[in-house]
């Protein structure tokens, strides 16, 4: 996975910048024996619970190019990067000074980092698997809900996922994911937002959803300090 790394652009972050590494697990398929060696014992413990190969693999495989472009990072091994939790189920580098997210839909995989306090990173599969518009009452603030009313109905289909990521991202910058009511916490594209009541100890962060592809739709949040983004798809040896 170094190689396919190295030939989608992927480097250290500057110090303005986070770095996200997007990929569909199934054409990384042929990696995943030799990944599950990349893991740590939890993880492979993990891994070892699920009933089905697809959902086992695309795990594997999200853990294990995650290690390695972590590794990549650190100057490490990817199996002595020192990934932890904090006691909110965040996932976190200890001993460094650099933040990192994880998520995967369906195959596809995103994982970010970038050297601030914290990031969040949500990735969705596109055309969306479930019914957002019936769900908007749960997630949306009023204001939203009035937004995504002004648009069409093939608009606002796309903009409610986008939404969706973005506040997913957001949830997961300030440690609290669906632990908070995701109905009380915007998430406009670019603005900076304040933590919730829960999360007081994490600085304000903006949301952006990711450059648009096929298949997918994703967001990253992160402290205004994180200027840049460059996003990397793995096996097309592309970066943007």
């Amino acid at each position: 996975m170094t190689g396919e790394l190295h030939a989608a652009g992927f480097s250290i972050p500057r110090a303005d910048q986070a770095c996200v590494v997007v990929f569909d697990a199934r054409a990384m398929a042929t990696y995943a024996p030799l990944a599950m060696d990349v893991l740590d014992r939890r993880e492979r413990a993990r891994a070892a619970r699920f009933r089905f190969r697809r959902d086992r693999d695309t795990y594997v495989l999200a853990h294990a190019a995650w290690r390695v472009a972590l590794g990549i990072c650190l100057g490490v091994d990817a199996r002595e990067v020192p990934l932890a939790c904090t006691g909110d189920g965040q996932p976190c580098l200890a001993g460094t000074t650099l933040s990192t997210s994880l998520s995967h839909s369906s195959e596809y995989v995103a994982f970010a980092v970038c050297p601030a306090a914290t990031v969040g990173v949500d990735v969705e599969q596109w055309p969306a698997r479930i019914d957002l518009e019936a769900l908007m009452p749960m997630f949306c603030t009023r204001e939203e809900r009035a937004a995504m009313a002004s648009l069409d109905e093939g608009e606002r289909t796309r903009a409610l996922l986008e939404l969706w990521t973005r506040k997913e991202a957001l949830l997961k910058a300030f440690g609290v994911g669906l632990l908070a009511d995701p109905a009380t916490v915007a998430a406009p594209a670019g603005h900076a937002q304040m933590p919730p009541a829960k999360a007081l100890h994490y600085p304000p962060c903006h949301t952006r959803n990711l450059p648009a592809d096929d298949g997918w739709i994703g967001a990253l949040a992160a402290p205004p300090a994180i200027r840049d983004i460059r996003l990397h798809r793995l096996r097309d040896g592309h970066s943007d």
